[in-house]
């Protein structure tokens, strides 16, 4: 079983590598919504009680944590015991961490997270830097040759839909030829078009990076309706279409796609399709963050060299873990969670 052999692995192996994520960062502040003495659990609720005229509603603020999706893949590879820097936005006290290697390009966004059991709601102010940043930025901010950093055994290049210079980016990312590891894209919420640019963008890279798309189901289905392909997210035929197009090695078909869904992470690669099944645990107060954790901890679990099933079974741990309440996994912490809740 997956999760038997991940156990394996956080007991005897200690393997690390060198991780590298980008380029995004923002201040998360968590809420819940109060509607005078009644606290607002559900979208369902929040909807209804706007449908009745309700205009004004109560914050009761909960926390405030650094956030971003290249952030917090970050300290998902970090707290596993990875080399890890970090190019983001970054400008403010919060985002000072013991055991990542940060650079700042600029001031962060700042989401106001509303916390429902059903699923967070996020207001967004966008950061007017990240809106312009460009690949200029990332030279500039990192003390040493860019190379140095796109060539680190695992790179997180995320938040495509925040990001407008990303596509750009990655074009000189390729032109600079760099003998790259794993390249691991999370593009959070994406438009049609967004994933069609994306796809054009992925292409540009050719032979750089062993290319894996990660996503969430509503994000495999935009990139399904690019490709012409509509119906489940995780359907064999959707996601051998997406490979195909985001693949720039001559149709050698060497990119990979992964949903990670709320029953199971389901990955369409080239040594075939892999499905591991989602670890069940009682949810704590958010899930948001919980796939940047998974993307961090798969990137990093495939530069180890763990085979693919492994792998998934690492992003299902770390994004479950975080997902029941208990912060983001450490190796042991991890481990405990595994023997805990492996439904073998």
């Amino acid at each position: 079983m997956p999760y038997d052999r991940l156990a394996g692995r956080l007991r005897a192996d200690p393997t690390t590598v060198t991780v590298g994520a980008l380029a995004d960062g923002s201040v998360d502040d968590y809420y819940r919504l109060r509607e005078g003495e009644s606290t607002i659990t559900s979208r369902a609720a929040l909807v209804a009680a706007i449908s009745a005229g309700r205009d004004s509603f109560d914050l009761d603020h909960v926390t405030t944590d650094a956030g971003g999706q290249a952030v917090n893949a970050a300290r998902q590879a970090a707290a596993l015991g990875d080399d890890v820097r970090l190019a983001g936005h970054l400008d403010h006290p919060i985002f000072e961490f013991r055991h990542v290697e940060a650079v700042s390009m600029g001031s962060p966004a700042r989401v106001t997270v509303c916390l429902l059991d059903d699923d967070d709601v996020m207001f967004v102010e966008e950061s007017a830097d990240l809106a312009a940043w460009t690949f200029a930025d990332l030279r500039a901010a990192l003390p040493g040759p860019v190379e140095l950093f796109l060539e680190r055994d695992a790179l997180c290049c995320v938040n495509w839909a925040s990001t407008p210079g990303l596509g750009a980016a990655m074009r000189e990312m390729a032109a600079h030829d760099p003998d790259g590891g794993v390249l691991c894209v999370d593009p959070g919420p994406l438009t049609v078009a967004g994933a069609r640019a994306l796809l054009a963008a992925l292409r540009s890279l050719g032979t750089a990076y062993d290319v894996v798309v990660s996503v969430n189901e509503d994000e495999a289905a935009q990139l399904g309706e690019a490709v012409g392909v509509a119906g489940d997210p995780t359907d064999a035929s959707l996601l051998d279409a997406v490979r195909a197009r985001a693949d720039g090695t001559g149709g050698v078909d060497e990119a990979s796609v992964v949903v990670h869904g709320t029953d199971a992470a389901v990955a369409a690669t080239p040594v075939g399709r892999v499905t591991v099944p989602t670890l069940d645990v009682s949810p704590g107060p958010t899930e948001t963050g919980a796939g940047d954790r998974f993307s961090g901890a798969l990137a990093r679990s495939l530069a180890a060299g763990w085979d693919w099933e492994v792998a998934l079974a690492a992003g299902n741990a770390c994004a479950t873990h975080y997902v029941s309440g208990r912060g983001t996994a450490t190796r042991s912490t991890l481990l405990d969670h595994v023997v805990t809740h492996d439904p073998s």
